[in-house]
């Protein structure tokens, strides 16, 4: 190849140190002599003036200079290119005393970079770059001179790297932070790019710290790397100085990571855990966690007293999947698995668990689900595998440990089958009519196997031999309803269930000790229950209008929805149906038990019912005069909702009136705070008994009386809330730059910014009062509050106050502060049965996390 160029017309005043010739025509194309060795591109170049040296075969570029070849771009105020060798100098822009004040950029590809002068082989691509500016990912690379081995090495001088967002963005020259190393090497391979460095120490504000280390592999590029994971260190007054979260990071494949790490701790606790995170889009992603520690503390030989030995291992393990709607409308996988040993989250290590709430967990729950939808049909299906753990047990009184205690239930596998409401007899098109049209039908079946064991016997052979219940639960709803007189919408409901169970239960008294056993009988075992229902509601409209048009209350608005049902269950504990059975107690009396008590599905037989159900809705507003809004008045509703509720069984033996129930809610100050409430009514009289001074209801009607109230409310309060005057920008014509771009500066100076504030309040009160002789009261005040008082400050404060008891139950502080490249974060728990405090400072750029310290409490109060 013969590499051409066309030069114009050169001004006369453009010289150069290696030409003193001028050149005042024009040199055609025809006359260049052809290179011996060709270049592979055509070189394009553009600049306001150039020079060419036909000996020396060289061309200078000057002023808003450009060459390019291939993929290869240099822009700078002087550039000098060598058609014999290849080889191009470039230098960008000086002032009068010999500075470099407009650096040159070099551009291939993606990649850009700047410096104040280099050299390169347009051939070898081989070049030498002097105060080079890289910039990679979420940092930039500065060094005092990089060699070009080729496109993938680069040899670096005394380099800078830094996240700082502000430098980065040329916004600043300074940075608040940056690692120094010599020598480096930057290894670019596409997705993967390295920095390879050696020894390294970080500056913070141009002041060096000890933070030294003997070498840094840092990955730059946009594909994630293996890696090690730089541990923190800290000291536990009960456990020891520690060395936490060292450990590796493995990418496996492209959705799918792991991380490995461990904490050790001189006083012999230690601690391991594997992390995992996986995603696909449109697809899937999920999570999966596993740890287990070793805990010690005390002294070794102690028995008892605060420093008493204590070993314990501790594991728990939680799997978080979730698949995208959009990728199957019709199969759906989920999990979200969640196991652990009981004492897990109060005696783990870490305190994180401290932290989130998560010690005062009583129960955890897992479950994996694959649900089915069949297109085109009422019919869905769900195949499930369940758990369920009581982290704290409760010891039997007589037992020595809590072994024998079965506080996980095992669910594997669990079926249902689902068949949404149908229609058979309505019509194919039009509206249904009359009861048989509105007959709707709905099914479904469950069944599962469940088992009942502990910590100890949990994925081992003897959990198979633990408690263990087979068992399938079959309902019908039948449905239907019309309306009478227009007024008056009647409903009809019917109910049917059978269950299946593997076993029944048999019931002996022996006489010789007094004590009734339980034999379980093995084998295919079934019983059925049915109900009927039917209700009967309308609304009844009560208005007020007051003719007083000056008046304040200028309308009431009352709306009643009462209801009348009737339920009617059959009496399956009769002797007929063959559910009950029964036995000879001490004194030859007969005493009837369900041998249906333990089945899986249905423990409880009903009894004969035959009631009346009465509801009664109420709704209540008052129209007021308002000269404030536009229409003269506005609605006002005393209760949203205040419901009555009650029953009244002809079959019961005594107490056939039901307690009456009250729930309700309504809203004060424009809607803003809604409060809720429940309470139930004992209609019948409570009497002592004098024998054993003990109060109890009685079959006799009274006046009701309370028994439980609990009430609830809460508002959050802001910058909005006492309508203060709001910052508003264009108010202000001066705004900061660098790190006070979120300030605005008035006439006198002075900074302006917004105070974004809230203050988030709960109110509840329970009040039980039963048959006790004093009632119980509790009721507590949490309070949430946030303020940033700067753009660059977050401090939050949270308590929680029981005015009963007169006392303060848990108080938490935080506080954040943006520190430009650096974030940190101080939380207080100062009393309370977990106390605790975190400090936390570390680099915000993901790349770089793992620079970060930690301090917490030397000692968690458990």
């Amino acid at each position: 190849m013969i590499c051409t160029i066309s030069f114009g017309q050169i001004n006369k005043n453009n010289t150069n140190p290696d030409d003193s010739k001028e050149a005042n025509d024009t040199i055609k194309l025809e006359k260049i002599i052809p290179v011996k060795e060709k270049l592979d591109y055509i070189v394009d170049r553009e600049s306001e003036d150039e020079r060419h040296d036909l000996k020396k075969r060289k061309s200078y570029f000057m002023r808003n200079a450009r060459v390019t070849y291939g993929d290869m771009s240099i822009y700078a105020d002087y550039i000098e290119l060598d058609w014999s060798s290849g080889d191009v100098y470039a230098e960008g822009k000086r002032d009068s005393i010999g500075q470099i004040t407009e650096p040159t950029k070099f551009v291939q590809g993606q990649q850009e970079f700047t410096q104040d002068a280099f050299k390169v082989n347009f051939k070898t691509k081989v070049g030498i770059a002097y105060n080079v500016r890289i910039t990679e990912g979420e940092g930039v690379i500065i060094a005092d001179r990089v060699k070009r081995v080729n496109d993938s090495i680069m040899l670096l001088r005394r380099a800078e790297y830094t996240t700082d967002e502000y430098f980065k963005d040329g916004k600043t020259l300074d940075r608040d932070y940056f690692i120094r190393t010599s020598p480096g090497k930057l290894i670019d391979k596409g997705e993967n790019k390295t920095l390879i460095a050696g020894p390294t120490q970080m500056y913070i504000y141009d002041v060096p710290t000890p933070l030294v280390a003997p070498f840094a592999y840092i990955p730059l590029g946009s594909k994630r790397s293996a890696g090690i994971l730089m541990p923190s260190f800290s000291e536990r007054r009960n456990l020891g100085f520690a060395i936490e979260k060292l450990g590796f990071y493995l990418p496996v494949g492209e959705y799918f990571d792991v991380t490995l790490s461990t904490d050790i701790y001189t006083k012999g606790s230690w601690g391991v855990r594997a992390e995992s995170n996986y995603k696909k889009n449109y697809k899937y992603s999920g999570s999966f966690n596993a740890n287990f520690e070793n805990r010690i503390t005390g002294i070794k030989g102690l028995q008892t007293g605060n420093n008493a030995y204590n070993k314990s291992n501790l594991y728990g393990v939680s799997w978080r999947h979730t698949q995208d709607p959009k990728s199957n409308p019709y199969t759906q996988f989920n999990a979200n698995v969640n196991f652990t040993s009981s004492r897990y989250y109060q005696n783990s290590i870490s305190n994180q668990y401290v932290q989130n709430n998560q010690v005062y967990n009583n129960n955890i729950n897992s479950s994996i689900t694959l649900n089915k939808k069949f297109r085109d049909s009422p019919f869905s299906a769900t195949l499930s595998l369940g758990h369920s753990q009581n982290l704290n047990p409760t010891v039997v009184e007589g037992i020595k440990d809590d072994s024998s205690i079965k506080n996980i239930t095992l669910t594997a596998p669990r079926f249902n089958l689902n068949m949404t409401r149908i229609y058979p007899f309505a019509p194919k098109a039009g509206a249904k009519k009359g009861l048989i049209q509105n007959l709707g039908v709905d099914y479904t079946m469950q069944t599962a196997n469940e088992i009942r064991t502990n910590d100890e016997n949990f994925f081992t052979k003897a959990m198979w031999k633990d408690d263990s219940r087979i068992g399938a639960s079959h309902r019908m709803n039948l449905s239907t309803a019309v309306t009478l007189g227009n007024y008056f919408p009647l409903s009809l409901t019917s109910t049917y269930n059978e269950n299946w169970t593997d076993h029944r239960i048999e019931k002996t008294f022996n006489p010789r000790n007094s004590i009734v056993t339980e034999q379980k009988i093995k084998g295919f075992n079934s019983y059925r229950t049915f109900n009927l229902n039917a209700s009967i509601s309308t609304n009844i409209y009560g208005t007020f209008l007051n003719s007083n048009k000056e008046a304040k209350i200028q309308g009431i608005r009352h709306v009643l929805s009462p209801m009348i049902g009737y339920s009617f269950n059959p009496d399956f504990r009769n002797e007929g149906w063959g559910y009950y059975k029964s036995y000879e107690g001490a004194n030859m009396e007969q005493i009837w038990y369900n041998q249906f008590e333990q089945a899986l599905y249905g423990v409880s037989i009903p009894t004969l019912t035959n009631s009346i159900n009465f509801n009664l809705l109420n709704n209540l507003e008052v129209k007021v005069r308002d000269d404030n809004d536009p229409k003269g008045v506005k609605k006002i509703k005393i209760f949203e909702s205040l419901r009555f509720s009650t029953a009244y069984n002809f079959s019961a033996e005594e107490f056939k009136l039901s307690p009456i129930n009250m729930n309700g809610n309504t809203t004060l100050f424009d809607r803003k705070i809604n409060i809720q409430f429940a309470g139930s009514f004992n209609p019948y009289k409570i009497e002592t008994d004098e024998l054993t001074n003990t109060r109890m209801r009685v079959d006799k009607l009274g006046m009701p009386q309370l028994t439980n109230f609990n009430i609830g409310t809460g508002y959050t309060f802001d910058n909005n809330t006492f309508n203060g005057k709001k910052f508003e920008p264009k108010d202000y014509d001066k705004r900061g730059s660098i790190r006070d771009e979120n300030f605005y500066f008035d006439k006198d100076n002075y900074a302006r910014f917004a105070i974004p504030w809230s203050l988030t309040t709960s109110l509840t009160y329970t009040y039980t009062k039963d048959t006790r002789p004093e009632a119980l009261h509790t009721g507590s005040i949490m309070m949430n509050g946030k303020i940033k008082p700067t753009p660059y400050w977050d401090i939050s404060v949270s308590s929680n106050y029981d005015f009963i008891n007169n006392e303060i139950t848990m108080v938490n502080f935080g506080f954040e502060r943006d520190l430009r490249s650096f974030k940190l974060s101080f939380n207080w728990n100062p009393i309370g049965r977990y106390s605790y405090y975190n400090f936390f400072i570390g680099i915000k750029a993901s790349i770089l996390q793992d620079l970060q310290y930690k301090d917490r409490s030397r000692n968690i109060r458990f």
